[in-house]
């Protein structure tokens, strides 16, 4: 066949190119690591430098007062932080500043308030008289009819004598200050862990109890790591490249070399050339795909097997990919423009179409945007083939995608050119 000579030359052509190889294989593979490696929790669990600056001293003594101290253990039981303890006297910005050094980091700093003891115990106080008189009275409404007068003046003169002892505690709340750089992205996170704590603590304090519990559960039948998850999105991100930035850069020195120009005299037609090329990126992505897995397996213990509804997928998104590669080199005659308008159409695609974040986290524009990019389908397409399962997920992203395969197939091969006008 022609075609499988255009096949053989191209994908030697590719092995050839140390470039080539490191972006169609090693940069996936790499980044996978990085993803791997970040949610895996491989190295230990992730622990947040955290400054802790307590000003709720005794008079006595000057040392922290009780309640200041179990806050700061209950922190460090949490297990999250890493905590750096600063001296009530110093100006805690400066200090975290000075021990951080010349390299900087992350400046997190909790200051526990001067009075934090005593407004906590007060609060504390208020809160249970308030839960005390708020049960009591709901107990009295409920057994009133069967209560003699004495024993219901008995009750009115307890929820009167608790009412006022609570209107005579003062209304205060203990504060703390988190002091954070607006720059910090795990800024957000601290701040909820210490929310956490905080009211873990208030809990006890009170001797409240959780009445709510969560059972979790799968939504899939297998039990899978979030690196699973990140593999068929990885996967079909780099199958994208491979196919839109690659092919259309190679395609096009192709022609600027005048290879294109010569094949116009061989028996090969434009056909032949676009299928071998389509069998060349078929071959990579299933070596790509394979070696992803491979590396998921012996590093994370991923669990995700494509099956055979998989690897067809896998297949018309080769084919859809190049389609679009070979469009595009249809209409451009400089390796340069090539490399520029392939990366300015694949990266946008890339994270927009939820391959590396979730959909429902973008704005309502940018979800519809995503609809029309053909990578949102082929990612989804092979999240439920490989993960879910879910067989109207996998053939209505299947049907999407062998119909863009077509599509670009055909537009490819009319706009390819033997020669330059």
């Amino acid at each position: 066949m022609k075609a499988f000579t255009i096949f053989k030359a191209v994908t030697k052509n590719w092995m050839r190119s140390r470039s080539g190889l490191f972006f169609s294989i090693l940069f996936p593979v790499l980044l996978l690591v990085v993803f791997g490696a970040i949610f895996s929790g491989i190295g230990g669990s992730t622990q947040y430098s955290l400054f802790v600056q307590n000003l709720d001293l005794t008079a006595a003594n000057g040392e922290p007062t009780d309640l200041s101290t179990a806050f700061v253990a209950a922190l460090n039981s949490s297990e999250t932080f890493s905590i750096t303890e600063v001296p009530p006297d110093e100006n805690a910005t400066e200090y975290a500043r000075e021990v951080l050094g010349p390299l900087g980091g992350n400046m997190r700093i909790l200051v526990i308030s001067k009075g934090f003891q005593d407004d906590l115990v007060n609060g504390t106080l208020k809160v249970r008289a308030g839960i005390s008189y708020y049960t009591l009275n709901m107990s009295y409404q409920q057994i009133e009819q069967n209560l003699t007068d004495m024993e219901k003046m008995t009750f009115q003169q307890g929820l009167a004598l608790l009412e006022q002892y609570d209107a005579r505690l003062p209304d205060t709340k203990t504060s703390l200050t988190i002091m954070l750089d607006p720059s910090d992205q795990s800024g957000t996170v601290v701040k909820s862990i210490i929310a956490s704590v905080a009211n873990a603590f208030n809990y006890q304090l009170i001797g409240a109890e959780n009445v709510i519990e969560f059972n979790e559960a799968s939504v899939t039948t297998t039990s899978f790591s979030t690196v699973d998850y990140y593999v068929p999105g990885i996967t079909a991100a780099f199958i994208m490249t491979n196919g839109i930035i690659a092919l259309a850069a190679t395609t096009t020195e192709f022609k600027r070399r005048g290879i294109i120009k010569r094949l116009s005299i061989t028996p090969l037609t434009k056909l032949d050339w676009i299928i071998g090329n389509v069998l060349s990126q078929a071959l990579l992505n299933l070596i790509l795909t394979a070696i992803m897995i491979a590396v998921g397996w012996l590093l994370f213990n991923v669990r995700v097997i494509p099956d055979a509804i998989s690897i067809a997928l896998i297949l018309l998104g080769s084919i859809m990919f190049s389609g679009i590669g070979m469009t595009l080199s249809g209409f451009i005659k400089d390796v340069e423009a090539a490399s520029a308008i392939g990366n300015a159409i694949a990266f946008p695609m890339m994270f927009l179409s939820g391959t590396y974040f979730p959909l429902e986290m973008m704005p309502s524009y940018i979800q519809m945007i995503s609809k029309v990019m053909p990578l949102t389908y082929f990612s989804e397409g092979l999240r439920y083939s490989m993960l879910y399962k879910y067989p109207e997920g996998i053939y209505f992203n299947m049907a999407i995608v062998a119909v863009l395969a077509v599509v670009f197939i055909i537009l490819g091969s009319l706009v390819t050119r033997w020669k330059e006008k």
